[in-house]
C-alpha cells in the first residue's frame, strides 16, 4: 500500500521572458507518484496547446490529504493571455534544485513550435 500520493502541477511561462503565471495551468491528484509520472508527458502535451512554455512536476503528498478527493483544477484560458502582455498577471519565477531529488530532474520543459 502506498503511503504517498502525488499532485501534478503545470505552470505556463512566457517563452521570451522570465514571467510565469501565478496560478498553475493545471493541478491533478494521483494515487501514486508513479501514476503521476506516467501521465506527466501527456498532460504537458495538452497544456502546450495553450502556452508555448510549460514546466511540470509531480509533487509527493501524504495520501491522507487526498483521501476521498479527486483534484482536477484548470486555469481559465483567458488568464493565459496574460503571457502575451508584458508583466500583466505574471510574476518573475526562479527554479531551484531540490537537494532531496537524488539526481532526478524535478521539472520538464517543453516548447511549442515557433
Amino acid at each position: 500500500m502506498n503511503t504517498l500520493a502525488a499532485l501534478m502541477v503545470l505552470v505556463a511561462c512566457h517563452p521570451e521572458q522570465t514571467n510565469c503565471l501565478e496560478e498553475p495551468v493545471v493541478v491533478i491528484s494521483y494515487d501514486s507518484s508513479a501514476e503521476c509520472r506516467a501521465a506527466l508527458p501527456r498532460e504537458m502535451d495538452k497544456a502546450r496547446r495553450l502556452a508555448d512554455l510549460i514546466y511540470g512536476d509531480c509533487v509527493p503528498v501524504d495520501a491522507d490529504l487526498l483521501a476521498g478527493r479527486q483534484i482536477h483544477q484548470t486555469i481559465d484560458p483567458v488568464k493565459l493571455s496574460a503571457l502575451d502582455l508584458p508583466q500583466s498577471g505574471a510574476v518573475t519565477a526562479k527554479a531551484f534544485a531540490d537537494p532531496h531529488s537524488q539526481g532526478r530532474m524535478r521539472f520538464s520543459r517543453h516548447e511549442g513550435a515557433k
